[in-house]
């Protein structure tokens, strides 16, 4: 191909695709036939679009209401610290008031996990080993057993231990979390 033809077939390409792209002739679209006539539908399409304009104006014009919010999530609230009343007999003192024994407080769970339980059946007879997670490592225990110390093994279940404090606390059991 030489460089006339090549011209040739490119300039032809070109005026084809733009003749196929020029925009359509404006002429009129056949008008469809409609029982209603013209006439009266045009007032009434005229009355519901000033209707609508006038519908979405006056909801334009209506403002939103500013309210102060009812927290702020940035900041904490101040406590309010509920203050006695003074007794009738002597304004401005405070009554004595008789001081509770408090409960005394519970000792913190031992820092152990349960892990999981072994079973081994030997004859009729089934043993269980509770496998407890501590700072220290890994503990296998049997009922009887010391963990940490403190703490005694009183009995193994399918899913859980339950250990008694040798220093009279109360007992503590741990289950096996999913």
């Amino acid at each position: 191909m030489t460089w006339k033809t090549y011209t040739a077939v490119s300039g032809a390409t070109v005026l084809a695709g733009w003749l196929a792209s020029a925009p359509p002739s404006n002429t009129p679209a056949p008008a469809a036939t409609s029982r209603r006539s013209p006439a009266a539908t045009a007032p009434n399409a005229g009355n519901d679009i000033e209707e609508q304009a006038a519908r979405l104006q006056a909801r334009m014009r209506q403002e939103p209401v500013y309210r102060e919010p009812a927290r702020n999530p940035f900041r904490f609230a101040e406590r309010e610290v509920p203050r006695p009343a003074p007794s009738a007999a002597q304004p401005g003192t405070l009554e004595p008031t008789a001081l509770e024994p408090a409960a005394p407080a519970l000792p913190p769970p031992p820092p152990v996990k349960l892990s999981g339980i072994a079973e081994d059946r030997s004859g009729d007879r089934l043993e269980r080993t509770a496998i407890l997670s501590s700072q220290a490592g890994v503990l296998l225990v049997r009922e009887g057993d010391a963990v940490l110390g403190q703490y005694r093994v009183a009995r193994i279940d399918a899913n859980a231990v339950e250990l008694t404090d040798t220093l009279g606390g109360p007992p503590v059991r741990l289950t096996i979390r999913p």
